[in-house]
């Protein structure tokens, strides 16, 4: 009997699914989507009032967050076509990310390290990088490197031209590719050019990768066919593969996951201003298919990601759903293209968890049956709901009253193959590092003996030579063991933060 009920219940609870995004929809479009893509060693992330914490990949980036690395490296992907890539022992600002006149309006403060910035702008785009005593514009696109500390910084080009302006303003110079400009931070002394220095192994590690990241990225446009939004199909390109399934077309479905597996079980939910509660996963891929599209559940295949509505941001590809008074959430689902289509699986809810630092985590699973669990749409909870839910005064998705709450992502387990792993510490720690290829290592870097927060002084990587990094009004570039050598067999003496 049970089983007569299965198809219509699962029916039921798609046409409700498909529809209760609509139903309650928001308007995304005014917000910028902007992503930590890349994460190695000690990489940590500050909100705008809050303490420093670990930072994880697939992390929603927003204005006023900053970004530390310590023996680290981060990458940054934005949504037009620009990516910040930090070494270690660097800091920046995510001082501005706002949509003006349907452009894309770009400012970071680099305050420490070295930062390589990748962009290709549109003409309503805008993009301003600052360091100690310089601001950089980009007019349209180009590659470049920042290097900052607190006496002295550099700008090295090494495609299209940039606007450079001394930080009193009476100073501007637009600096062509394969040039490097350097200048006191107290602004003092005219600034001085020459050409650029030989690649280190950062600059190696991010050409490589870039290459690695365009290939990857279209070889999934051209399954998805979409121009419009790119950012994470390189996740999809080496994690998954795509089938056809019958009423729905494309699908993607992750490597190695067993039967049992179904989305929104690793990671958690973080609440960010402007977009309520975000899907933050600990999957390596678990961007695009969290925020972009749908789900499908289908027998034989398994959990499967539908690209339908792939150009529209959403905070999750799940709605909140309530089932015996329990808040919990179940995938986005769409109707299928045609009656020829698999019969629907039973749905399974997933029960919300409170999690350390005010997140919600993913609890007990509860598959619905006919006839004995009754389920609902619901809103999403206030930002305060995981904290409540954890002193055991809250059992619904009852409204929470808005309050600040600090969040904490935990460190995720790789599970992925190794195309992306990199070559020490941290979240993509790799088992056998022969097999990783070398365009997508990171730099072997040195640990920090100290803590980044409230720390100054001497600038660890730049230009080697004079003490300003010149002698006689030329560039004085050093030497290093590690400059010739492969980005996985950097010396142990040299840092991937800075020209040497």
């Amino acid at each position: 009997m049970t089983h007569r009920f299965l198809v219509p219940l699962a029916l039921l609870v798609m046409v409700a699914l498909s529809l209760a995004p609509a139903a309650r929809g928001q308007d995304y479009s005014n917000i910028r989507i902007v992503r930590l893509s890349f994460v190695e060693g000690g990489v940590q992330y500050q909100r705008p009032g809050e303490a420093w914490q670990d930072a994880n990949m697939n992390l929603p980036i927003q204005q006023g967050f900053a970004l530390r690395t310590s023996d680290g490296y981060a990458e940054v992907e934005f949504e037009n076509s620009l990516t910040m890539r930090l070494g270690p022992d660097s800091a920046v600002e995510f001082s501005l990310l706002a949509l003006v006149n349907g452009g894309h309006v770009t400012r970071l403060t680099v305050s420490q390290g070295t930062a390589i910035v990748s962009a290709k702008l549109s003409r309503a785009d805008a993009l301003s990088v600052a360091a100690s005593g310089l601001n950089v514009k980009v007019p349209r696109s180009g590659r470049f490197r920042v290097d900052a500390s607190s006496a002295q910084s550099w700008v090295t080009v090494f495609a299209g031209k940039v606007a450079v302006d001394s930080g009193s303003g009476d100073t501007s110079v637009v600096l062509g590719s394969r040039h490097t400009l350097h200048e006191p931070a107290d602004g003092n002394g005219a600034p001085e050019i020459a050409s650029n220095p030989p690649a280190d192994d950062f600059d190696k590690w991010v050409s490589q990768r870039e290459t690695a990241v365009s290939y990857a990225q279209n070889g999934t446009s051209d399954v998805l066919e979409s121009r419009n939004y790119t950012e994470g199909f390189a996740d999809l390109y080496d994690f998954g593969l795509w089938s056809n399934i019958p009423g729905y077309g494309f699908a993607w479905s992750p490597y190695g996951l067993g039967a049992n597996w179904m989305p929104f079980t690793s990671g958690q939910w973080m609440f960010m201003g402007g977009t309520g509660w975000n899907w933050v996963s600990s999957e390596p891929w678990g961007w695009l298919p969290y925020h972009f599209g749908s789900w499908v559940n289908a027998p034989g295949v398994g959990w499967a990601w539908i690209p339908t509505g792939a150009g529209t941001f959403q905070p999750a590809t799940a709605t909140w759903v309530q089932v015996n008074n329990q808040l919990g959430w179940v995938p986005n689902t769409v109707m299928p293209q045609s009656s020829k289509s698999f019969k629907p699986v039973a749905p399974t809810v997933i029960l919300a968890a409170p999690g350390a630092g005010g997140v919600i985590a993913a609890g007990d699973r509860l598959p619905l049956v006919a006839g004995t669990t009754a389920m609902r749409v619901t809103s999403a909870p206030g930002p305060a709901f995981a904290a409540a839910a954890a002193s055991g005064s809250v059992r619904s998705a009852a409204a929470i009253p808005r309050t600040s709450a600090s969040t904490s992502v935990a460190q995720p387990r790789f599970s992925g193959p190794t195309s992306f792993r990199a070559t020490h510490g941290g979240v993509m720690q790799a088992s056998g590092l022969s097999s990783v290829p070398p365009s997508l290592r990171a730099p072997h870097s040195v640990p920090v003996s100290h803590a980044m927060a409230g720390t100054s002084g001497g600038f660890r990587g730049g230009f080697a030579g004079s003490p300003h990094g010149y002698s006689g009004g030329r560039m004085a570039v050093g030497t290093s063991a590690s400059r010739a050598a492969a980005p996985s067999s950097a010396s142990a003496g040299s840092h991937g933060g800075g020209h040497r």
